[in-house]
């Protein structure tokens, strides 16, 4: 899992492992907004080269969105080039919760949540 050209931004870092796989690794930070979405979402895709990629979020740092970056956030999301995507959070109270929501959203990619990261990151290994 070596961290190769790492983008750093204040509330995130994003980089391309040496198995492919973008790792999105979030920083304990203020209320995001659509601009940190649309950087954040630059930096991915630079990183994926425009080929569907395997993507593993760590969300286990302190940070959440305003309103106006979740809208950008459903707009990101459609032009998304993700093959498959683990996103790893704190607890498994907020795995169950995140779950529950997950059940009504509707991707064209295998996604799953964890609060273990190396389960996450084996999971996503499967889709190579």
């Amino acid at each position: 899992m070596a961290n190769t050209n790492p983008t750093e931004l204040d509330f995130a870092t994003v980089f391309k492992d040496t198995s492919g796989i973008i790792i999105i690794t979030m920083k304990d930070y203020r209320k995001l907004d659509q601009y940190d979405v649309i950087n954040i979402n630059l930096a991915i895709r630079h990183k994926a080269d425009g080929k569907r990629a395997l993507k593993l979020l760590d969300a286990r740092a302190s940070w959440s969105m305003d309103k106006k970056a979740k809208e950008q956030a459903k707009l990101e999301h459609s032009v998304s080039v993700t093959k498959a995507r683990a996103i790893v959070v704190s607890n498994s109270i907020t795995v169950a919760f995140m779950k529950f929501l997950d059940s009504f959203s509707k991707n064209d990619y295998p996604q799953k949540i964890f609060s273990d990261y190396d389960k996450a990151y084996k999971w996503l290994m499967t889709f190579r």
